[in-house]
């Protein structure tokens, strides 16, 4: 069959057309592929550059922050250094404003308490030396530093220096300027002072300035060396009656500090109880010990009735000592009362257990109990067993009785930790360790 040469003119010119076309697209997407690819290439590499500037702020930043956090660390630091260094100064000077605000008081009575003569004889050297002795113990006495130790000696120079002269002691006379000299350079608020040779011309100023610190607030304690005699007895009363009732007054001893004697121009003077006794004035309820070392007492609130021409006696010897009770009069009262056979000594007109048990009663006369009884060996042994059941009062305040096992009131309750009237809160004894078994 003879196609028409007409058609297939027609059919190429149309697979021509088409096959054109389709040329004309497939270069138009490959045009428009490669602009897109060379568009996305130029985009992320925008993007890149964009990153990169981008990382480059954040290290720099970061660089910054670093730099600010190891600066702040550093003030900080130094801020806590700063801040701790005006602490420590603001604490030392509140120590030191409470320091100057609180004060201890040293009163001396240099008649009675004469400074050791082998410290006297060393001239300035011994005055620093006894000054240096002092403060030591009343620093180990009181170890608080928040406080102003000052120390006032009154003495009558002259009438040492002749004290001195009459009992032979060359040495520390001729030292003894130099002796106040070295105590008072010892400390800015250490003093000695001779008040001259007016009658009880050291007494007054000892008084005045107790009466004044006893009641200043700034006053802390007063270390008060004076209990030599009766003199400042009146004083320390009104004291106590002015309302200073926890007055305690505990002793503290300063080895070595005082003479442990009243000087005597004669070797043959029996020696009396000196200020460096720890005694305690006549009429207290106290008893003292005579030792070596420089006592300072204060006399308690509860006290009885003083007389003050009362005498201290010896009534017992031990290893520390002699001690002393105080008695009204040398000699025992006539005894002529008899205990009643048909009643125990306990129904009686009560005997002084005092009185007959250490030898000595303070009241004498005056005492409630009867000094008066006709008492055998049993009747004594009967008194020692019945004051055995009584506390001794003063290991029942708490403080050290100088007697010791020898005191004749009890140490110690007798029925011990089983006592019923103990558990009650009822029992006489309430000191520490008198219901130990």
């Amino acid at each position: 069959m003879l196609k028409d040469p007409r058609m297939v003119d027609n059919n190429s010119a149309s697979e021509y057309l088409l096959d054109k076309c389709l040329k004309t697209i497939q270069n138009e997407v490959k045009n428009l592929t490669l602009n897109l690819n060379e568009e996305q290439t130029r985009r992320i590499q925008e993007l890149e550059a964009e990153l990169q500037k981008a990382k480059s702020v954040i290290d720099f930043f970061q660089g910054k922050l670093e730099s600010v956090k190891d600066s702040h660390a550093k003030e900080k630091e130094e801020l806590n250094e700063e801040l701790a260094r005006e602490k420590e100064q603001c604490t030392k000077e509140m120590q030191l404003i409470q320091g100057l605000d609180r004060r201890v008081i040293c009163l001396i009575d240099g008649d009675g308490a004469i400074f050791s003569l082998v410290q006297v004889a060393k001239g300035q050297a011994g005055g620093q030396t006894a000054a240096a002795k002092l403060t030591e113990s009343i620093r180990q006495y009181l170890p608080s530093d928040h406080y102003q130790l000052s120390v006032w000696v009154f003495l009558n120079k002259g009438g040492l220096l002749e004290t001195l002269r009459k009992c032979g002691k060359e040495d520390a006379r001729r030292n003894l300027e130099d002796f106040i000299k070295g105590f008072n350079q010892a400390a800015d608020r250490f003093l000695m002072v001779d008040v001259g040779s007016g009658k009880e011309a050291v007494d007054a100023k000892i008084k005045a300035y107790l009466e004044d610190e006893a009641k200043a607030l700034q006053t802390i304690k007063v270390v008060f060396g004076g209990c030599h005699d009766n003199g400042y007895l009146t004083t320390l009363r009104s004291l106590i009656t002015a309302g200073f009732r926890t007055l305690e007054l505990p002793c503290l001893k300063v080895p070595d500090l005082f003479e442990p004697e009243k000087l005597c121009p004669s070797a043959n003077v029996s020696p009396v109880i000196s200020a460096a006794t720890p005694a305690v004035p006549p009429g207290l309820n106290r008893e003292t010990v005579r030792s070596n070392s420089a006592t300072f007492v204060s006399i308690p609130s509860s006290s009885a009735p003083i007389s003050l021409r009362t005498p201290l006696l010896p009534i017992q010897t031990t290893s520390q000592g002699v001690v002393w009770r105080n008695v009204t009069s040398p000699s025992p009262p006539h005894r002529s009362r008899h205990i009643d056979p048909n009643k125990s000594l306990s129904k009686q007109p009560p005997p002084c257990n005092v009185f007959y048990l250490t030898g000595g009663c303070k009241f004498g006369a005056s005492c409630t109990f009867a000094h008066d009884y006709l008492l055998t060996a049993e009747h004594i042994e009967t008194m020692r067993d019945n004051a055995k059941k009584s506390p001794c009062a003063t290991l029942n305040r708490g403080e050290a009785c100088v007697f010791g096992d020898t005191c004749c009131y009890g140490h110690k309750c007798q029925f011990g930790s089983k006592c019923h009237f103990y558990k009650m809160g009822m029992c006489k004894f309430i000191a520490v360790g008198m219901h130990a078994d």
